[in-house]
């Protein structure tokens, strides 16, 4: 009976240790529990809105493409909508997303340094005289706006491509990014 016993109290001890090593989260379930998100998400993201963006505009001849930063309801580029740009200008320059198809991208400063000149502010819509101005002077064919809009459950990325020459909506994506607190925060500082 007493080894019964020891044996009983061996068990039961053995259990509780083992139990108290599995019940910690493992990495995977905090990988796929992290309410956070990492710039690999962003980057994702931004990969799949150019992709939506350049599927179907193979007949258009552009070479040259402008990346405005994206701007939020109120018309201001907020830290998020810089960081996207950047993101997705990454996205666009990678030759896997185009078969026979390399995008050349205005570099950030010149397009900062014409909207000065052409006394212009970001935006999400500019008339047409607006885009053919910035087109000419930046030697670029379409022109790439976007508006970041909090939605409270998510926020959502839209983007449009617009042809300078006929000031055309050429092509629009949308991608939902989850709304965490890095991202509003982001969101609400210019």
């Amino acid at each position: 009976m007493d080894t019964r016993k020891l044996l009983y109290l061996l068990m039961i001890t053995f259990l509780i240790t083992g139990c108290e090593v599995k019940m910690a989260p493992s990495q995977f379930w905090s990988k796929m529990l992290r309410t956070q998100t990492d710039s690999n998400y962003y980057k994702d993201k931004s990969s799949e809105l150019v992709q939506n963006l350049t599927v179907d505009i193979a007949e258009y001849e552009i070479n040259k493409v402008t990346v405005m930063d994206l701007v939020d309801e109120d018309n201001r580029p907020p830290i998020l909508g810089e960081y996207l740009a950047s993101r997705i200008v990454e996205a666009i320059t990678k030759k896997y997303f185009f078969q026979d198809k390399v995008f050349r991208v205005t570099q950030k400063g010149e397009v900062n340094a014409i909207l000065d000149q052409l006394n212009l502010k970001h935006s999400y819509l500019y008339n047409r005289e607006e885009i053919r101005q910035m087109g000419k002077a930046l030697n670029s064919q379409a022109i790439i706006t976007g508006r970041i809009t909090d939605l409270g459950t998510n926020i959502d990325v839209h983007l449009t491509l617009t042809d300078v020459m006929s000031g055309e909506v050429i092509a629009s994506a949308t991608e939902h990014l989850t709304r965490t607190k890095f991202a509003v925060e982001m969101l609400r500082q210019h």
